[in-house]
């Protein structure tokens, strides 16, 4: 019987354009009664993803920025922070190239690369605040839970994705989370072993739990669950690794997912 599930928000969750349906609120409502502990597992910030939560009437704590922290309100029950030297290495790698980019620092969002478009993008229906700044050289680096970069080219970002894990290799984590974005955080921070961590502090057993997801970012998450559920609208990588793949996200193929593995409807 499934107990766990861990899910991803945008483009799994939540339909592409962040909007959510009543089949789908209903659905997780549906758990919340029965018992079953959802938790949501995001790149997002918690400050993107809380609200997230609360719109379906979760208690539940959120794994946050690709996995680099599990947060339950104001509590942090689990970070693992990208270290100081790596943060600036990051920095100077992806501004020689004129990458946009993100810092996540103390729970702030910091960017000195000011593109409307990129920014209306990435804040639509996600919460977002940030900060602009002269030079992310210059932010005192304190808790930086991930790094992201953002190029509107494909092949380059895949080219990106692969130069910089084997630049990183066994330092820091680095994922393509979106079709425009490459993400770095800590080499322990996962959405797996953040789920680990919850699932061993309810005392779950692997086989009770489900996770579902869209994108290579996921891969890990799924790995780390008994029962690996994919979107029709996830990556190929990301579908490799699943049990079953549920309709699109758009069809509300999540809802369809957990009528069929937990509530058996």
């Amino acid at each position: 019987m499934i107990k766990m599930l861990v899910t991803d928000i945008d483009g799994t969750l939540l339909r592409y354009d962040c909007s959510c349906s009543d089949y789908m609120k209903n659905t997780i409502l549906k758990l919340n009664k029965k018992g079953v502990k959802v938790v949501l597992a995001s790149g997002r910030m918690f400050d993107g993803a809380y609200p997230v939560s609360q719109q379906f009437g979760l208690e539940t704590p959120v794994i946050c920025y690709q996995g680099a922290m599990v947060r339950d309100k104001d509590k942090i029950l689990w970070q693992a922070p990208v270290k100081k030297d790596l943060v600036k290495d990051i920095i100077k790698t992806l501004k020689e190239e004129n990458i946009h980019t993100h810092l996540y620092n103390n729970d702030i969002l910091y960017i000195d690369d000011y593109n409307k478009k990129i920014m209306d993008d990435y804040c639509n229906g996600r919460f977002v605040d940030y900060k602009i700044v002269d030079n992310l050289n210059n932010v005192e680096i304190g808790n930086v839970s991930k790094l992201l970069a953002v190029i509107y080219d494909e092949e380059k970002l895949v080219d990106l994705v692969r130069r910089m894990s084997e630049k990183y290799k066994d330092k820091l984590t680095v994922v393509r989370s979106h079709k425009y974005y490459c993400e770095f955080t800590d080499i322990n921070a996962t959405k797996g072993v953040a789920l680990d961590f919850l699932r061993e502090y309810w005392g779950f057993k692997k086989e009770e739990v489900m996770a579902s997801g869209d994108q290579d970012n996921d891969i890990d998450l799924l790995l780390h669950a008994g029962l690996k559920i994919a979107m029709k609208n996830s990556s190929e990588g990301l579908k490799k690794v699943a049990d079953y793949i549920c309709p699109h996200v758009n069809e509300d193929g999540l809802a369809q997912a957990i009528e069929r593995y937990i509530l058996c409807e």
